[in-house]
């Protein structure tokens, strides 16, 4: 969905099918003819860190370079089929372990080195080998036995075990095809700042924490899938601002200094920053809801005292969490019933599972021992009940659903401390099961998302920071992936989201929106799936 800002209120959200059916229709609603050059500068909340796809941990790597920078095999569009763009076509084997792409005869990545099967083929290996240290890649790529050139412009991916989810992996951005001879003279550094792809956009320069710029690929002479021409981007040059404060990056936007800005719903302050910006009729949205899983609050299940299913089911119901994005996340999204968005998986009897309902939290913490004490704070065997919140804070500040969830709880008599922490020692902490409570939000596909989030595997890794293990999960999670049957396979989806929200292993806050706000002048823009924008098309006018 796409809108001018000041001139429809505070709007509404239409459902996926209205949404999608505006975006095909109308891309970013150009207004005047294609215009050649010019910079777009963007603000986004954070630096990515990286712009390595296979290394990276951080959906800004993708977000950024998804569709502008590097390429994959397959693209998945707004209405989330799949379109051929590496690859001209697939085939499934009928037991659904080896896939067979035939690749286009005309990429050439940046460093001039042709696309083939042997390319395909390395990226692969090169994500899976122990001596690399993939990011979210290694999880999309999990039972693969390796990869089969037949020739130079076909190549066979193999797996152990049937596997439903790979296309929407290899239309993901995390199994994007690099450059093998220019990755190989790279250092790992260097990869990490400037990966060598095919896209239409190179990265020119990167300044931790200040910017990211990209230049225009004047060889660039394919359609991009979605794309409305043929040949290279009408831009320059695009600028990404890493501006972390939600009101310096309105302000920004507002004065002209950046064209366009990303309005993230859990970080700090998207929804006052977004109805500032729909009174200002120079402004235009672009809204459409997120692929993935839920905005999580996750509960390790391995410390104290959040190792109780009965202290996890208290704070779930103890939160009034559709207060809490009324409040906060105006027109950011909705709130959450079940692990999984209901973009991925629409399932109505989740939203059951945890009404709010303090009373019910306190017999809970009271079944579980916790009994009121002094200063409105629970004892149990003389300590209080303390958790620690592992807070991401980007520089802009903690989320801002942190402190609203610290007062309810502390109605409860439940004292939350808040570990306000930059990436890095936060995703360590992570790793390490270190702290009771943390957040999470992964941009995904597939429902196999809840592979990362819950898979035993992973636990000390990305993303099961629940550090939460359990064979019958372990076993829906291996069914689910090895199930082609559509409809069988989101039954065993819909009975996992169940199981884990029994086990109060997470609290689904709310379903994102993924909403970016331009100014007027800026036209042909376009989204994906995954709703990552594509600037191929993208142009500046006066």
């Amino acid at each position: 969905m796409h809108r001018l800002i000041g001139r429809n209120g505070h709007g509404r959200w239409w459902g996926v099918a209205v949404v999608v059916a505006a975006l095909a229709a109308t891309g970013a609603g150009a207004v005047a003819a294609p215009v050649t050059g010019g910079t777009l500068t963007i603000g986004l909340t954070a630096d990515p860190t990286m712009m390595d796809p296979h290394a990276s941990a951080a959906a800004a790597t993708y977000l950024v370079g998804s569709l502008n920078v590097f390429e994959s095999l397959l693209y998945q569009a707004p209405d989330g089929t799949f379109a051929p763009w590496l690859a001209t076509g697939y085939q499934i084997s009928p037991d659904g372990k080896t896939f067979t792409f035939t690749l286009r005869q005309d990429v050439r990545f940046t460093d001039g080195t042709p696309l083939n099967a042997d390319a395909v083929k390395w990226n692969l290996d090169r994500i899976v080998n122990p001596n690399f240290r993939a990011g979210g890649s290694l999880s999309a790529l999990v039972g693969y036995t390796g990869a089969t050139a037949v020739n130079d412009r076909t190549v066979q991916v193999h797996f152990k075990d049937p596997y439903a989810p790979f296309l929407a992996y290899v239309a993901g951005g995390t199994l994007a095809i690099l450059s093998p001879k220019a990755t190989a003279a790279q250092t790992p550094q260097e990869t990490q700042r400037a990966p060598i792809a095919s896209g239409p956009f190179t990265v020119s320069d990167y300044v931790t924490n200040d910017h990211l710029a990209l230049l225009r690929n004047a060889a660039y002479n394919r359609r991009a899938p979605g794309s409305g021409h043929q040949g290279p981007p009408y831009l320059d040059r695009i600028v990404w601002k890493f501006i972390p404060e939600a009101e310096t990056r309105a302000i920004t936007l507002s004065s002209g200094e950046t064209q366009m800005i990303y309005v993230l719903g859990y970080g700090t302050g998207g929804g006052q920053i977004l109805a500032q910006l729909r009174r200002d009729p120079r402004l235009v949205e672009d809204t459409r809801p997120f692929p993935g899983s839920a905005y999580l609050w996750l509960a390790n299940v391995r410390l104290a005292p959040t190792d109780d299913v009965r202290v996890r089911r208290a704070i779930i119901y103890g939160i009034n969490r559709r207060a809490i994005i009324s409040a906060v996340y105006r027109g950011l999204g909705a709130p959450a019933c079940g692990m999984v968005s209901h973009v991925l998986l629409a399932d109505p009897e989740a939203c059951s599972y945890y009404p709010y309902d303090p009373q019910r939290a306190r017999r809970l913490l009271d079944e579980a021992g916790w009994k009121m004490g002094p200063n409105n704070l629970r004892v149990k065997d003389g300590h209080p009940l303390t958790l620690t919140f592992n807070s991401l804070n980007l520089g802009g500040g903690d989320f801002p659903d942190v402190q609203p969830v610290q007062a309810q709880l502390l109605e409860l008599g439940i004292d939350l401390k808040i570990k306000s922490q930059a990436f890095g020692p936060f995703a360590a902490d992570n790793f390490h099961c270190a702290d009771n409570l943390g957040t999470i939000f992964l941009r995904a596909n597939d429902e196999d998302t809840l592979y990362a989030l819950f898979a035993t595997a992973n636990i000390g890794t990305n993303f099961n920071w629940s550090c939460y293990s359990n064979a019958q999960v372990d076993q829906l999670l291996a069914a689910g992936r090895s199930t082609l049957d559509p409809a069988k396979r989101r039954a065993i989806y819909v009975q996992l989201d169940h199981l884990l929200l029994d086990q109060a292993v997470a609290m689904p806050m709310m379903d994102e929106l993924s909403v970016w706000v331009r100014r007027a002048n800026v036209s042909g823009v376009r989204y994906n799936y995954s709703t990552y924008p594509a600037f191929v098309d993208a142009y500046l006018t006066k």
